[in-house]
């Protein structure tokens, strides 16, 4: 809407160093640090069960916004008016509807307050929440409808998600249906896409790719997560306790275990196919996203199944 350009036109022409700087900070509440680090300090640190509710729901709203955006395929402002700038030109891919960051945010930060009750977890969701889809406007990658749905979304799936998982009588078994889903919607939907892309002119990697890579990320995120809470319960079945400098030792640990192994895995597969270099071999397209699929899944099964191991082996 003609409006919504505006409006982000409006708030650039507020820009000066310290307005960008402040921004940039701001729109870091919904990337994937700070999602992690929340998400692992609650579930190694504070208490389990509700680290794992979450997780879940953070997992399942990711997957769910990824799916919008191909659905969507809403182009992204700055590509649309040559004079809104790109101020995170690094962090641009994928489409404008609806605003994944907006969306991490309200869902993390509104599932915080749904789990611990606290106002102030309240009054510092509907904050960051607005703060976050503000700096995503004035960064010129999302408009205003972007962000309000994100924020809604975000905040309608904590209940939605949650209240099905009030309701269900074996939540590993509701984990389980939702992994079985979020796979066949990741097969389907590169079905589609390995369709699409495929011209009369020729197989259009660069597209393929484009259109699937958060997908597989996403969910792969969410299958490794089942079966990450699947192996601790079985096999390790941790205890939380208060202890405040084994604590930090596992939380500072575990970010630097999860860490290490998204980068080991991202240049071990980087050595077989690499993204940034496909052509219009739709095998290699494939794969690419299915190693990302399994970079995430492996990812977060690290730290929500394996890592726990080393609370009992170090004693912390």
């Amino acid at each position: 809407m003609k409006f919504e350009l505006e409006l982000i036109r409006w708030l650039q022409s507020l820009r000066n160093s310290f307005l960008d700087l402040l921004f940039e900070i701001i729109t870091l509440f919904g990337e994937e640090l700070i999602i992690i680090g929340i998400l692992g300090f609650i579930f190694w640190c504070i208490n389990k069960e509700i680290g794992k509710r979450l997780a879940i729901t953070v997992f399942i709203s990711l997957g769910i916004n990824a799916l919008l955006k191909v659905l969507i395929m809403r182009t992204r402002p700055f590509l649309v008016d040559s004079s809104i700038t790109n101020l995170r030109p690094e962090t641009s891919g994928s489409y404008s509807m609806p605003s994944g960051h907006t969306q991490s945010t309200s869902t993390v930060f509104f599932g915080l307050f749904y789990f611990f009750k606290k106002k102030y977890l309240l009054y510092f969701a509907i904050t960051i929440t607005i703060l976050v889809g503000l700096s995503r406007m004035y960064i010129g990658v999302h408009y205003l409808t972007d962000v309000l749905v994100g924020g809604l979304l975000g905040l309608a799936l904590v209940y939605l998600i949650n209240h099905f998982l009030n309701k269900a009588k074996n939540p590993i078994k509701f984990y389980y249906l939702i992994a079985i889903i979020g796979i066949l919607v990741f097969i389907i939907f590169t079905i589609i896409h390995v369709f699409r892309s495929n011209t009369s002119s020729g197989f259009i990697a660069e597209e393929f790719y484009f259109n699937i890579e958060n997908i597989a990320k996403m969910i792969g995120a969410l299958v490794g997560f089942i079966i990450g809470v699947s192996l601790e319960n079985k096999y390790i079945n941790f205890n939380n306790h208060k202890v405040i400098y084994k604590n930090i030792i596992r939380f500072v640990l575990g970010i630097g275990v999860v860490f290490i192994a998204r980068i080991l895995l991202k240049e071990v597969f980087l050595l077989i196919v690499n993204p940034d270099q496909l052509t219009d071999e739709i095998f290699l397209s494939i794969l690419a996203v299915i190693f990302d699929f399994l970079r995430y899944a492996i990812m977060v099964l690290v730290g929500i199944g394996l890592y726990p191991y080393l609370f009992k082996k170090l004693h912390i």
